[in-house]
């Protein structure tokens, strides 16, 4: 990991850090400790200075050291990074003088205020120097043309090559401190975004992964709002009032033309505001449906072609293209029509500004050469404002993007600003729930209610009932993966939503039904959390797993390329998975249908295998194979998300088996 990303990172986990220029006998004591970067790769926490020594900690063996602090100078490289915890709201202050809470974009955006300002002061000079070329002209027509001072002509023209150079400068520095503040903006927009992708809640997840992906990618259209050429033209755009003013100083009523132009160029693209931003709306919603279909049948192009459903799906496509592509054809007709608008706005302006000079010349109110200085003046002074006027036609789509970004970083997410959660070292694995109820929305009708249920330390249950019973939904709560709507749901007598999500992850190991495989190979694909476990420890999962001879046989063995799903066998795929779960190696442990793509044998290793591995842990199993019973002691049985019956497992079956028993009896009466 470079240095500067570092308090990025730390400012996730609510820390405040930032990296200063500065050697170790420069900082003050309000600054330690602080974590200094050395030649070697192995940083040091200087803890405190002691007149020309230093009190240090080494992070790779945790013990202190004393060591000079010219010794310390030669081994530092690089910054310093001071941090201390963020700051938290006080109760007792309650709302009193408490700054307003920032917007996630413009927070972005503010962090480049050094930037914008050197792009002003670019803009500042530029238009100033840009005034040069108007003078020269005005000079040599009523002062060189006149006297035919040829020596006049050549010391103006050095003058104005001169402005016309610092001018090329200035623009192409700016454009440099613009792309560059670009590339900044681009880097911290596309990883908030992406963090707050990954930080959702389950429940508050997209529906359409493939209409999420296209409002990811509606970032590109935010993005390329902000490069050199919308920002210049924001810049130059307030120094049209100095060209306006000028041309008031050198042709008086003059001025009036380019001050209706600006009202004539800017007026189109104002009114037809609303109909373009109907367009943008209504043909991004479209691409997202395309784009959610095109994902939706390249994932699922096995089912489309067995059920026969190219036709329908291509008959969609072409359907949603051409409502697009009329839509689009719509905006871009509007757009060249703004643009010709714009340009010929510009031109009458020019002529109308040179109509209104003549008359001046011949009242003798202005001078020929002050005429044609107008001229170009006014053509400077409407540049920006042409631009804005484009702008303005892309705004609205810029707009509508926004909007669909910012109402996905206003989406819940599981570390909340200003949430502050509680650190489990270690978890005992005591589960109880009371009147806990779950749904998808306020509307809808509960999927599980549970009036109560105890799990304790070192049982292992099994969840049974039908498809659609909450079985997965249960899970999913024990997890933590969703809060409980109402209710209490608590893990070692404290409430699992006040946990660390990190500690949950860490302490609660989770098998889905679905095992998602990713890009890479076998062993990215077995260490998604990191680390650095050997070959020897995933070999070893592998075999719990059941996929240890797969591996051994392979030419690459872990390092068999992984391109998603695809790559492996349904079953293979939940031995995959199941080796996760052994290497997280966690004291709760939560499986959904475990085994339900293993063949017999496979799944008959698996639970010879896993027997000893799970002795000690809490096991909450949901499954609808008999074979997996031998792991559980308890059963807890569900019925449209209530709960039927519960008790020691032999129990539960003993009861489940009479009331089938009195069940079909009752319907052979029935029959009869």
């Amino acid at each position: 990991m470079r240095w500067e990303q570092l308090p990025g990172l730390l400012a996730h986990h609510r820390v405040a850090a930032r990296l200063l220029d500065a050697e170790p006998g420069q900082l003050g004591e309000t600054l330690l400790p602080c974590l200094i970067d050395t030649h070697d790769g192995q940083p040091l926490v200087l803890l405190a200075i002691d007149g020309q020594e230093s009190r240090l900690l080494s992070p790779v063996t945790g013990g202190e050291l004393r060591m000079p602090l010219e010794q310390l100078r030669s081994l530092q490289r690089g910054r310093v990074l001071v941090a201390h915890p963020a700051g938290q709201d006080d109760w007792r202050a309650a709302g009193y003088a408490r700054a307003a809470s920032g917007h996630w974009f413009r927070d972005l955006v503010g962090r480049q205020w050094r930037r914008f300002a050197e792009v002003a002061l670019a803009s500042l000079l530029a238009a100033l120097l840009a005034v040069a070329s108007a003078l020269f002209v005005m000079q040599v027509y009523d002062r060189v043309l006149p006297t035919r001072a040829d020596g006049t002509l050549w010391a103006l023209a050095l003058g104005v090559f001169i402005a016309i150079g610092l001018e090329f400068l200035l623009r192409a520095l700016r454009s440099v401190v613009i792309e560059q503040g670009g590339k900044r903006l681009d880097l911290a927009l596309s990883r908030s975004l992406f963090q707050q992708a990954i930080s959702l809640r389950l429940a508050s997840r997209p529906g359409s992964t493939g209409a999420f992906a296209s409002q990811m990618r509606d970032f590109e259209i935010v993005r390329e709002f902000f490069t050199a050429s919308t920002l210049g033209a924001c810049g130059d755009l307030p120094f049209s009032l100095l060209f306006l003013c000028l041309i008031a100083f050198i042709g008086g009523p003059v001025a009036l033309v380019p001050l209706a132009a600006i009202v004539l160029i800017v007026l189109p693209s104002l009114l037809c505001q609303p109909l373009i931003a109907r367009l943008a709306r209504e043909g991004m919603r479209e691409a997202a449906v395309r784009n959610a279909l095109l994902l939706e049948s390249v994932d699922h192009l096995e089912t489309l072609k067995t059920n026969r459903g190219e036709g329908r799906a291509l008959a969609t496509w072409q359907r949603l293209s051409a409502s697009q592509s009329a839509r689009g054809l719509r905006s871009r007709n509007l757009n060249a029509w703004i643009a010709s608008w714009t340009t010929a706005a510009m031109q009458l302006a020019y002529v109308a500004s040179v109509i209104a000079g003549v008359y001046l010349v011949f009242a003798g109110e202005l001078t020929a050469g002050a005429l044609i200085a107008c001229s170009l003046l006014t053509s400077r002074a409407l540049a920006p404002f042409a631009q804005v006027s484009q702008l303005l036609a892309r705004w609205q789509q810029v707009r509508v993007a926004f909007e669909g970004l910012d109402e996905l970083m206003q989406r819940p997410v599981e570390r909340p600003e200003g949430r502050r959660f509680a650190r489990l070292a270690s978890v005992d694995g005591h589960y109880r729930l009371e009147s806990v109820c779950w749904r998808y929305d306020a509307q809808s009708v509960p999927v599980l209610a549970l009036d109560r249920l105890e799990i304790r330390p070192g049982q292992r249950w099994v969840l049974l009932g039908g498809n659609g019973s909450g079985k997965s939904t249960l899970l999913r709560l024990l997890a933590g993966l969703f809060d409980p709507a109402s209710g209490s749901l608590r893990l070692d007598d404290r409430e699992l939503a006040q946990v660390d999500p990190v500690d949950r992850r860490r302490h609660i190991g989770y098998m889905p039904q679905d095992i998602a495989l990713f890009q890479g190979t076998l062993r990215d694909n077995l260490l998604l959390g990191g680390g650095d476990s050997g070959d020897d420890r995933l070999v070893a999962a592998l075999d719990m797993a059941g996929l240890g001879d797969f591996v051994r046989r392979h030419p690459l063995g872990l390092d068999l390329p992984i391109a998603g799903n695809q790559s492996l066998s349904g079953g293979q795929r939940q031995s995959v998975g199941l080796a996760r779960l052994i290497l997280q190696d966690p004291p709760v442990v939560l499986m959904d249908e475990p085994t339900a793509a293993l063949d017999q044998n496979t799944e008959n290793r698996v639970i010879r295998t896993l027997e000893p591995w799970l002795e000690g842990r809490t096991l909450v199993l949901a499954t609808h194979k008999r074979a997996l019973l031998a792991w559980a002691e308890y059963a807890l049985v569900l019925q449209q998300g209530q709960r039927a019956l519960d008790g020691p497992l032999q129990e539960v079956l003993s009861a489940t088996a009479s009331a089938a028993r009195r069940d079909g009896a009752r319907q052979e009466a029935t029959t009869a």
